[in-house]
């Protein structure tokens, strides 16, 4: 199954500079998000969004078409 992926902050080094961040990937059919992030090499703590909604399950099923976006989490005080 193909997954649109959205990376930001430091998760863009992952990508070619001229990706801008932004790939589709290849993932077989029964991947979960933890999945994804071995796929991408990210081992560090990440948030992640599926198709705009945040999922804190990192055993969440993916389908056909999802679209992930990866972020860091923010801290400020």
């Amino acid at each position: 199954m193909q997954v649109k992926v959205v990376l930001f902050s430091v998760f863009r080094e992952k990508l070619p500079r001229e990706n801008r961040g932004r790939t589709t990937l290849e993932l077989p059919e029964d991947s979960n998000l933890k999945d994804l992030l071995a796929a991408l090499d990210i081992n560090i703590t990440a948030i992640c969004s599926v198709n705009g909604q945040l999922e804190y399950d990192q055993t969440s099923q993916l389908k056909e078409g999802d679209e992930v976006q990866i972020f860091r989490p923010v801290g400020g005080g």
